[in-house]
């Protein structure tokens, strides 16, 4: 019996676009696997993207024009404004006293929904919660 099992001819494999469209899925789930654990794998060596440095820290980034951004950071306990420009060498502006910084405010927490209007360039009526409170103006005469 094992010698008859052995002789026969292995199946053929599916053909089709059935059999095509299971292939392709499997080889991109494969690859998205492999790219996930490569990227979590170099992020845990420190070949993160962007990373961040132990002795700089960027507090804040103000575009003045497309071509001209203010930086404060912060090195070594000291607060320093620098300039950038389109080609040019970062140039320090001035160096600010650390204890007269105003504490960082607390992120606006946004929903989706605001972001995605946002980004589409639609006004979004503000919340009622989010609005300042307005005096009521006198009605006008005449």
């Amino acid at each position: 019996m094992l010698f008859v099992l052995l002789q026969t001819q292995p199946a053929p494999l599916p053909t089709g676009y059935g059999a095509a469209l299971l292939q392709t899925l499997v080889s991109l789930l494969a690859v998205c696997l492999l790219a996930w654990l490569l990227l979590r794998w170099g992020a845990r060596r420190g070949f993160a993207l962007g990373g961040r440095g132990q002795r700089v820290k960027v507090l804040e980034r103000v575009a003045l024009d497309p071509r001209r951004t203010l930086y404060v950071v912060e090195v070594g306990g000291k607060v320093l404004l620098l300039g950038a420009g389109d080609g040019a060498s970062p140039t320090l502006i001035s160096e600010l006293d650390p204890a007269s910084m105003p504490s960082e405010p607390e992120p606006k927490k946004s929903s989706f929904a605001d972001v995605l209007s946002r980004a589409r360039g639609e006004g979004r009526p503000e919340r009622s919660s989010d609005r300042p409170s307005r005096p009521s103006r006198p009605p006008e005469e005449g």
